[in-house]
């Protein structure tokens, strides 16, 4: 049976350069990266450069390596949609299959017309774009709200992104994700997280922002990730997004963690697989 094909998002090991990510996610076994071609400021993300084009490439020629998902374009009040121009150009350059959008702007009308306009704008650079939700992002904070904006849009390229730990903590559930229209979910991010202590608010801004960049590997937590697969449509690409600097601070590598995330999935992916060939016919 094929293997899964699973995509290292960058934001797992932000201390190593877009061209160090490369051959590391080959050594751990996944087909493709996701990389961060735009960032609002701040964030202090691990930017491709258009300096880094050749050698990236290269490298993703020599390893047998894909870019999967471009992130991150921020729509905002006030955003230029055109000033995204050089980086989806740049990740179209790069093989990039679609682009990640947050909404920010609150104004709903203001923030659909904008939406639409971006999907077009990445459309000409042969980029899908894909709306991910956060509890955290004023414009869109759930997966119905994300599943609002793309019927009200209605472009063809356009779709949800779903990310394990905002799905949970927004409330959201596999269920939902199930409901879903066909063809509406892009691509999941798989990562897992702990359970809150009694009275501990899951949107406390600090709370939420210190796990955001504080991960734990599928399995390791009690997030609904099976569920969450089985839930996902066939063509739905999966990434690994497991933040943990902790263990950085404790001198534990970057491959060491990429091996550790990824492992955490495949060990999910092969349980599913296992279960399917046991089910009685």
């Amino acid at each position: 049976m094929p293997t899964t094909p699973l995509a290292l998002h960058h934001f797992t090991l932000c201390d190593v350069s877009p061209l160090e990510l490369v051959p590391i996610a080959a050594e751990v076994g996944c087909d493709g990266v996701c990389l961060f071609v735009e960032s609002p400021p701040g964030f202090g993300f691990p930017l491709v450069t258009s300096g880094m084009r050749g050698e990236l490439l290269a490298r993703l020629r020599e390893h047998g390596v894909r870019v999967t998902n471009l992130e991150f374009f921020s729509l905002t009040e006030a955003v230029d949609l055109d000033a995204f121009r050089p980086a989806l150009a740049l990740g179209a350059e790069l093989g990039a299959r679609l682009a990640v959008t947050h909404i920010h702007d609150p104004d709903h009308l203001r923030a659909t017309d904008c939406l639409g306009r971006f999907a077009e704008l990445a459309g000409e650079y042969g980029l899908q774009l894909s709306l991910e939700f956060m509890a955290l992002t004023p414009g869109c904070t759930s997966l119905a709200a994300a599943a609002g904006f793309v019927e009200w849009v209605g472009r063809a390229n356009l779709g949800i992104g779903i990310e394990a730990l905002h799905l949970v903590r927004s409330g959201g559930t596999p269920a939902e994700v199930a409901a879903l229209a066909p063809g509406m979910v892009a691509y999941a991010q798989l990562c897992d997280g702990s359970r809150l202590p009694a009275g501990v608010s899951a949107l406390d801004p600090a709370r939420y922002a210190e796990e955001a960049f504080n991960r734990l590997p599928p399995g390791q937590g009690v997030f609904p990730l099976a569920e969450l697969l089985r839930a996902l449509p066939p063509a739905a690409a999966l990434d690994v997004e497991v933040p943990m600097p902790r263990l950085a601070a404790q001198g534990v590598s970057a491959r060491q963690r990429a091996r550790l995330a990824v492992a955490g999935a495949r060990n999910l992916l092969d349980e599913l697989v296992r279960q399917t060939i046991n089910q009685p016919q």
